[in-house]
């Protein structure tokens, strides 16, 4: 993928009004990628500008693909984070032991305790598609840890596992390969 950066041009600002959208609010701190795949594809793009300055045009030439939409008959740049998030020297793997506390009233979700840093995490589990999602809560809630965990965290019940990994299509959980349907198996019920 060939990405030259380029200026955001006036005829940019009056695309966006013509289909009715403000385009003072949709170009606001962006920067405007055009993009090349090896097929000759083009397709322009206007990326958070702190997004492009974390990814860097490195990454992102080698991370994005260039699809096309039928509806609008034009081609789109899609950028993957998924290596960003997951590299191992950026988030290294740890593990976090927790204890099962109990189920959330009303929603179903389960409540655990870090062990070390008593810290709460709720685990909710999607019946129709094998993934949890891993959330931080509670009193102990530390507002830089955000509102989930971040990637390549190993948490830890007893012998079970259940590894949270980073994906572009629901954020930080732990989807098909890591997500473990036995993790809470020998806490009752």
């Amino acid at each position: 993928m060939k990405i030259t950066v380029a200026v955001i041009t006036p005829q940019d600002y009056e695309k966006f009004n013509a289909v009715g959208m403000n385009a003072e609010a949709c170009l606001a701190d962006r920067v405007k990628l055009i993009c090349q795949d090896d097929a000759g594809h083009v397709a322009e793009s206007f990326m958070k500008q702190d997004e492009f300055d974390r990814l860097g045009l490195a990454y992102i030439e080698q991370n994005a693909k260039l699809e096309h939409s039928e509806v609008c008959d034009e081609w789109f740049m899609k950028c993957s984070q998924n290596s960003w998030y997951n590299d191992l020297e950026r988030n290294p793997e740890k593990v976090i032991k927790v204890m099962f506390v109990g189920i959330e009233d009303g929603t179903g979700r389960e409540v655990y305790r870090g062990i070390e840093t008593q810290r709460y995490y709720l685990r909710e589990v999607y019946a129709n598609q094998r993934f949890a999602k891993w959330y931080l809560c509670g009193e102990r809630r530390v507002p830089e840890d955000g509102r989930e965990p971040r990637p390549n965290l190993i948490f830890q019940l007893g012998d079970q596992t259940e590894k949270v990994v980073y994906d572009d299509w629901n954020g930080v959980a732990a989807y098909k390969d890591q997500f473990n349907e036995n993790f809470r198996e020998k806490v009752s019920k």
